[in-house]
């Protein structure tokens, strides 16, 4: 019962499903489609995308989405009962250190000089877009390694997109 109404609560938003859906298929098509033309056979575990000019701004989405799914959680909370109530808190505990972790990295991105970075943490990956970057595959080794050691990701589930 408890579980049905946090997925009724973030499920009843199909904009933000919506949202979800279209970046996740986004990002994977561009992952797959650069995984074959960039792929380093045994070199570094590391995936290395390079994707075509898009004006799009992904750490303002990133930001966005972060923001709506924050007042929907925020919102339930209210409503919700001690052992919902945790499970609530516990979710916007970990939104809080996701950003933490990306900001981190792209602050750490940028003093070694790649400006214009992002970072997203997902549940399951990490992303780790480098604008205007072409990424030799020992930088790119070294962007993983060091996002792998502030995130606690394994490399292969962290992806770098040029």
């Amino acid at each position: 019962m408890k579980e049905g109404i946090l997925k009724e609560g973030i499920l009843s938003r199909p904009g933000l499903l919506a949202t979800t859906v279209i970046m996740v298929s986004f990002t994977a098509g561009f992952l797959l489609a650069g995984y074959r033309a960039n792929r380093v056979p045994d070199e570094r575990p590391v995936l290395v995308v390079t994707t075509p000019p898009v004006a799009v701004d992904l750490s303002l989405e990133r930001e966005k989405e972060r923001s709506r799914l924050k007042e929907e959680l925020e919102r339930m909370l209210a409503t919700a009962d001690d052992d919902l109530g945790e499970k609530i808190k516990n979710e916007l505990w970990e939104l809080t250190l996701r950003a933490a972790m990306e900001k981190e990295v792209e602050t750490l991105l940028a003093a070694r000089g790649y400006q214009g970075n992002t970072v997203v943490i997902q549940p399951r990956a990490v992303t780790v877009v480098i604008k205007g970057a072409n990424l030799a595959p020992a930088q790119a080794a070294a962007i993983g390694q060091m996002t792998a050691e502030i995130t606690g990701f394994p490399l292969e589930q962290i992806r770098i997109i040029e």
